[in-house]
């Protein structure tokens, strides 16, 4: 019965928050935006915006049951859906050698599997070991770029 409400409570979240999205917009001027705006930098920050709602309902939910797992299980969305905000303005505001990017792609992937494990999330812990692989895969080819630079030289 709680699991269900949870759910609704959580879906009707996730709409208002999208359409209030869709319907005023997002401001281009002022925002996140002004500087680059790329589909995926949006999408991240929509992902990272309905991760906090969602952890911000779990925590209502279980100040409201007074289950303290969707307590701490809603405080933990809410920081990850902020590392992830954290991780969206370095992108949009720095231009980073891709060592850089790399190294700070696998934080973010141990963050966000530690976060899954906390949570039990299991789609956040696979998302942080292909995040963390995806970063190895980087300097495995920032490695492959010094090599044929030096051959050059």
């Amino acid at each position: 019965m709680i699991s269900q409400i949870y759910r609704s409570l959580l879906t009707i979240g996730c709409i208002l928050f999208l359409s209030s999205v869709i319907v005023f917009g997002l401001p281009v001027n002022k925002g996140w935006a002004a500087n680059s705006f790329t589909p995926i930098a949006s999408i991240e920050r929509v992902k990272a915006g309905v991760k906090d709602l969602e952890g911000k309902t779990q925590e209502a939910i279980g100040n409201v049951t007074g289950n303290a797992k969707n307590q701490v299980m809603g405080k933990a969305k809410q920081a990850e859906a902020d590392v992830r905000n954290a991780a969206e303005d370095v992108k949009d505001n720095v231009k980073l050698p891709e060592r850089v990017k790399a190294g700070a792609r696998d934080l973010e992937g141990n963050t966000q599997e530690a976060i899954g494990k906390v949570t039990g999330d299991r789609q956040d812990q696979i998302v942080g070991k292909g995040k963390q692989v995806e970063s190895k895969t980087r300097n495995l080819l920032e490695d492959a770029k010094d090599k044929v630079q030096e051959l050059f030289k």
